[in-house]
């Protein structure tokens, strides 16, 4: 089997180290790695073979650039980690014109799944279940729709029709004091009532925003990978611990529903490549999915663990290598830490 080049966009994240390990030690070839980022501060572009500053993604030259780097660099896939960057497919051609895959959905799969609520509507319209939504244009109608979804009896939640990362997400609860707000907990989300209404007031342009139901049951994050519709390995976590756009402490659950539920969800829309669902269950006991990642995810990594490197199997999927039965470790728990590295200058003091 041949040896191959890989190309890993945002490699300098928090996450991205798990990501690139899953391209490391690999038995049946050798694979370079080119890392990508704006930043050249982190430990990714320290374990991949190559390191290319870039521009952000949205500058007008970004799409150049990259290609420039797959041409120099003999890349043969490119995975995308960032949701700023899901408009390079539509410059799938030119990629291929360089000898590249890049491993993304078509264009308008993305820009459907990418916004909430246009997600939410898609699933509706497909008659699978969706979680109970609002798409405000005003503040009036905010209001109208936190009392409709059952506040102030019960949570709403409001987020960003478009981003990733759990940015912007807000869960606003009855009885909240400002101080407790304000001296609780990193990354707290809770907001209460009067303040994100006075926030969603000020300015001239009212948010593209949708505000949900809160489910408060357990949380799935789950990673799969799909071949046009048919979900070829499906690996469900819990989120037992968790901060705003991460696992902390996750754990492998087979659980039948979940992979039923994914399954059908990926043959409904047509999805390829590697794909992230995170689902809840409500109140009423029902699993909702809320969000879909059409990328590498932060937990793939977890899934290498248990016995199934979706990382890599994507690779293979875009270069249309067969993908290889797996057996998974249900149970497998996976414990998030933080580990420092460090660069010393050539002198001493």
């Amino acid at each position: 089997m041949r040896d191959i080049c890989v190309l890993i966009t945002c490699c300098n994240g928090i996450i991205s180290p798990g990501q690139i390990s899953c391209l490391r030690d690999i038995d049946e070839r050798s694979v370079r790695i080119v890392g990508v980022d704006a930043s050249e501060f982190g430990y990714g572009s320290r374990m991949v073979d190559c390191f290319r500053k870039v521009p952000r993604a949205n500058d007008p030259g970004y799409v150049q650039i990259l290609l420039s780097i797959c041409e120099e660099e003999r890349v043969d896939v490119v995975l995308v980690a960032n949701d700023a960057e899901f408009f390079l497919s539509e410059y799938k051609q030119e990629f291929l014109e360089r000898g590249t895959q890049l491993a993304l959905n078509d264009s308008d799969l993305l820009v459907s799944v990418d916004d909430k609520a246009s997600f939410f509507r898609l699933l509706q319209k497909k008659g699978l279940p969706t979680p109970k939504f609002h798409v405000p244009a005003n503040p009036e109608e905010f209001e109208e729709a936190c009392h409709d979804l059952g506040y102030p009896e019960n949570p709403v939640v409001a987020k960003p029709r478009r981003g990733g990362g759990s940015r912007g997400v807000r869960i606003i609860r009855p009885g909240l004091s400002k101080q407790k707000i304000l001296l609780g907990k990193l990354g707290n989300q809770d907001i209460t009532f009067e303040d994100m209404c006075a926030g969603l007031s000020e300015g001239d342009v009212f948010p593209s925003i949708v505000v949900m139901e809160y489910l408060p049951g357990i949380e799935y994050s789950v990673d799969s990978l799909v071949d046009q519709g048919e979900a070829l390995i499906i690996v469900p976590k819990t989120r037992d611990v968790s901060e705003p756009g991460r696992s902390l402490v996750a754990r492998v659950d087979c659980n039948e529903e979940v992979v039923e539920a994914v399954s059908t969800i990926c043959r409904e829309l047509d999805l390829h490549y590697n794909i992230n669902i995170q689902f809840k269950r409500g109140s009423d006991g029902i699993l909702y999915p809320y969000e879909l990642n059409p990328r590498i995810a932060a937990t793939i990594a977890a899934c290498r663990a248990a016995g199934a490197n979706l990382l890599y199997f994507g690779v293979k999927l875009a270069l249309g290598e067969e993908i290889p039965p797996v057996s998974i470790h249900n149970g497998m728990r996976m414990i998030r830490y933080y580990q420092e590295y460090y660069e010393f200058p050539e002198e001493k003091c």
